[in-house]
């Protein structure tokens, strides 16, 4: 299935590559015949002149990019040469590390003690940004708008937590994290296996009081805010799965394999959304709580000041109206 889709999106972006080609030769070929007319003769010359300088233009960032340091890449054995000269590169990157300063990084236990400071850096961010994520798409409640909002969050709490462990990372070392972390998700597993309504509907029976014979339509709202935060833990849930992921593919100690890092970083995510879910859900249901309570009140209100108003005008108008039949 990964491999089918990786496929497709190969195609994809040859087509892609293709109609750009044909695009800026076809400019260049315009270009060029208005040159012709100008100067007769000069068309075909013009004509390779652009299109050198555009290809010039084109091939210079992919060779910039490729004259950038490589990104380290765990081996898949955990000993022998080349993990060691893994690990000494890795200690090499990790020592100039701000974060990591004055920390030794001679050993394996000392190196596994820097990862571990690492971590729990990178653990604070993604609990952050799913945190925000869950309070914002409940609340917002706008699909396009929500998409863009988490796809935008996820991208900067992936280079967040690359930054976290790279510092300053190159281009390539973002586009294995970012590459690594697409291909994940690609494949990811059916979000029906977890109820998010049952994750947050404790929370709003803890914040609401009982509805059951209370004013009409309040039972209504109750469902409302549960399906709109089932559709923030949603989010939420997804958000922990690529922070996990980018964290699996940053500095590891032997190179990850893809299923047994989808495994865990569902399993860390179903563990953590539920928390996430009782902290930002209380708040979120306690102030609809608090809106709807003001908005009954004020309706309420209204209505009691709307039947004294007409019953002091129907006072009036029969007190006027007495001396008149006397």
């Amino acid at each position: 299935m990964g491999k089918a889709i990786l496929r497709i999106l190969a195609c994809v972006a040859v087509l892609f590559a293709a109609w750009i080609v044909i695009t800026l030769v076809g400019s260049v070929s315009q270009v060029a015949a208005a040159a012709d007319r100008v100067y007769a003769g000069s068309g075909q010359a013009v004509f390779f002149v652009l299109l050198a300088l555009v290809l010039v233009l084109a091939l210079l960032p992919v060779a910039l990019f490729m004259r950038l340091p490589a990104a380290l890449v765990a081996p898949a054995a955990a000993s022998g040469p080349e993990h060691d000269e893994y690990l000494r590169r890795l200690k090499t990157q990790l020592a100039r590390n701000p974060a990591l300063a004055g920390m030794p990084l001679a050993t394996d236990e000392e190196l596994a003690a820097a990862l571990a400071k690492l971590d729990a850096a990178a653990q604070a961010v993604i609990r952050n940004t799913a945190s925000a994520i869950f309070a914002s798409t409940a609340v917002m409640q706008n699909g396009r708008l929500d998409a863009l909002v988490v796809f935008g969050s996820q991208v900067h709490m992936t280079w967040r937590i690359a930054s976290i462990y790279f510092q300053r990372p190159t281009p390539r070392q973002l586009l294995f994290v970012y590459g690594n972390v697409g291909a994940n998700m690609l494949v990811a597993e059916n979000l029906q296996d977890v109820d998010f309504s049952g994750i947050v509907a404790p929370v709003v029976v803890a914040v609401f009081p009982s509805l059951k014979g209370a004013v009409p339509g309040l039972q209504g709202i109750s469902t409302l805010l549960v399906n709109s935060m089932a559709h923030g833990a949603a989010n939420a849930f997804l958000t922990l799965r690529v922070g996990h992921i980018a964290r699996e593919y940053c500095a590891p100690l032997v190179r990850p394999d893809r299923a047994a890092v989808r495994r865990s970083a569902t399993l860390a995510a179903v563990g953590l959304v539920g928390a996430i879910a009782k902290e930002q859900g209380a708040g979120v249901a306690q102030a609809a709580w608090n809106g709807v309570s003001s908005a009954v009140q004020s309706t309420a209100m209204a209505t009691v000041n709307q039947t004294r108003s007409t019953f002091r005008r129907v006072l009036d108008r029969g007190k006027g109206e007495g001396p008149e039949r006397g």
